[in-house]
């Protein structure tokens, strides 16, 4: 599947100028990072967006109107500085839920894609036409090779696909999802039959992520997390059994046993390994969303990274029990962190400390050493029902995107008080100089290349299991 992924401030930016009301067609350059995906089509991520005046688009010789020598030679060449796909956007007035490129759009691609192929250098160019509910596109290859561009997917609280018709679900629905099909149908269901989405982590939040999930009924499921369950585990791991503690099995293996037998039609792979390996981190990539439940601030960075350069939702999820010195409770509270596009990133919101990346990246002897922060190793107080509050505030996150119905509230970070019964939204700035979701040029915000990334070469230290 070829796909473009945008933003939703973006895209609403986008359609504001391509549909300002006056029924005329209007144009913009999207340059874009760009990834092989693992099905062998392409995903192409904006990351900038040039609006063109109608000096740039004016009418043509060849159809109703063009973009200009000048802004395909200016923007031809930016996009090769910055090693970013050139994508071709204009506007289809009157286009609904309906569209296809015109004979025009077709007869512009085959003068212009050639000169731009060779400008760029970059692989990969598109063009778009957008209506005001429905995109229809092409990309053309340096090998030759071209084909449709089958979506854009716009990246926000609500994930919204526009494609060149409306799809209607041939979904025929199973009685044990009668109760979903009453609240979000048919197409709602198929949407999430659909999705391959990524739990990393799986202990006492992770587990009844992974649990939730299958009862929704998900497609494809990636589990991540290097560990095995522990006695002291067995009170907040879903599914978990005394022998999987005694034969130290791997906590993926248990969260794959449990969806297994929750709902056998699911495709769960269980991986053995960190999110900050090389081939661990590569093998989301392919995912439709991501939700963390583990709280290292390595796992923070690496996911924050991949979201934020491959434009994936994600949402992080904690549960914390803080005490004071003298063993009494002073705050019980459970969070829920989304991250979509250049909203909510975790970096911005000062949750990637580099002080502790640096703790958790010594071995266990160099902190003994360093004698980190004078603190001993501390195993933090844990209950299963911290875990639960939080997992159900991020599925409810991802079930009310995945069907339609967020509303953009929802993508606030939000810190509730267990004790008070009280919840915080939290305001994350857009840190214009972040290395992860900022505007300036050596920023990774939609690079989509893992070479970028925080990430440690692989290891014999990773496997998936069966």
């Amino acid at each position: 599947m070829n796909e473009l992924r945008i933003a939703h401030e973006d895209q609403r930016r986008l359609q504001a100028h391509l549909f300002p009301g006056d029924h005329d067609e209007h144009g913009a350059v999207l340059l874009a990072g760009r990834h092989r995906r693992g099905d062998g089509g392409m995903l192409l991520t904006v990351r900038e967006m040039h609006l063109l005046g109608a000096d740039e688009f004016p009418p043509g010789h060849h159809g109703y109107r063009q973009l200009a020598a000048s802004a395909l030679a200016r923007l031809g060449n930016r996009a090769a500085d910055e090693n970013l796909a050139l994508v071709t956007a204009h506007s289809h007035p009157g286009a609904g839920d309906r569209n296809a490129l015109s004979p025009d759009d077709l007869a512009a691609h085959e003068r212009v894609f050639p000169h731009l192929l060779d400008i760029t250098g970059t692989g990969v160019v598109g063009g778009v036409a957008f209506g005001e509910r429905s995109a229809a596109g092409e990309l053309w290859a340096e090998d030759g090779t071209r084909g449709p561009l089958d979506q854009v997917r716009v990246i926000g609280a609500n994930i919204d696909y526009l494609r060149s018709r409306s799809q209607v679900s041939d979904y025929p629905g199973e009685e044990r999802f009668d109760r979903q099909l009453r609240l979000f149908g048919a197409a709602g269901q198929s949407r999430l039959r659909a999705l391959h989405v990524a739990v990393l982590g799986a202990g006492g939040g992770g587990s009844i992520l992974a649990e939730q999930l299958a009862h929704l009924g998900v497609g494809r499921l990636t589990i991540v997390d290097p560990d095995v369950v522990k006695t002291h585990n067995l009170s907040r791991i879903v599914g978990a059994q005394e022998g999987d503690a005694r034969h130290a099995r791997k906590k993926v293996e248990v969260a794959a046993r449990n969806v297994r037998r929750i709902d056998p039609k699911i495709e769960v792979a269980a991986i053995v390994g960190d999110v900050a390996i090389l081939d661990v981190a590569r093998r989301l990539l392919d995912c439709d969303y991501m939700l963390l439940a583990t709280d290292t601030h390595t796992a923070r960075l690496v996911a924050n990274a991949i979201a934020q350069s491959f434009l994936i939702p994600l949402v992080q999820i904690g549960a914390k029990v803080d005490a004071n010195s003298g063993g009494g409770i002073e705050q019980i509270y459970t969070a829920v962190r989304p991250v979509f596009g250049r909203r909510g990133c975790l970096s911005c919101a000062g949750l990637i400390d580099p002080v502790a990346l640096a703790h958790e990246a010594a071995t266990s002897q160099e902190r003994r050493n360093q004698n980190y922060l004078g603190d001993p190793e501390v195993i933090d107080p844990s209950v299963t029902t911290l875990n639960a509050a939080a997992a159900a505030g991020a599925l409810n996150v991802f079930l009310m995107g995945t069907i339609g119905q967020a509303e953009e509230e929802l993508g606030a970070h939000r810190i509730t008080l267990t004790r008070e019964g009280t919840s915080l939204e939290l305001r994350v700035p857009h840190l214009q100089a972040c290395r992860w979701c900022g505007e300036h040029t050596s920023s990774r915000y939609a690079r989509a290349d893992l070479s970028l990334l925080p990430l440690r070469a692989s290891t014999p230290a990773w496997r998936p299991v069966r």
